[in-house]
């Protein structure tokens, strides 16, 4: 799996859009698709999935879901952080 270069993805980000509003969207299209992607990425960036704590809003939710909800929000975590970092050199 490839290792996602934030302050990268923030520049990249930066060049197409004006303001932090598309931040959310422009973060769903870096997620991986595939279960195995899933999986190696939830690995590589969280740990096993095995401790994962089903909560009642998981209730009915595919686990793939569960663990793409948390990757999502390490993705966004370190985005921010590249973020406010790359506001910092400019």
């Amino acid at each position: 799996m490839t290792v996602i270069d934030w302050h990268e993805q923030v520049r990249e980000y930066k060049k197409h859009y004006d303001d932090d509003d598309g931040i959310h969207e422009y973060i769903e299209g870096l997620l991986p698709v595939y279960f195995g992607d899933i999986n190696q990425v939830y690995h590589d960036e969280i740990g096993t999935p095995l401790n994962i704590e089903i909560e009642p809003h998981h209730v009915g939710l595919e686990f793939w879901r569960i663990m793409i909800g948390h990757i999502f929000e390490e993705y966004v975590e370190k985005f921010l952080e590249a973020w406010h970092e790359v506001e910092e050199e400019e």
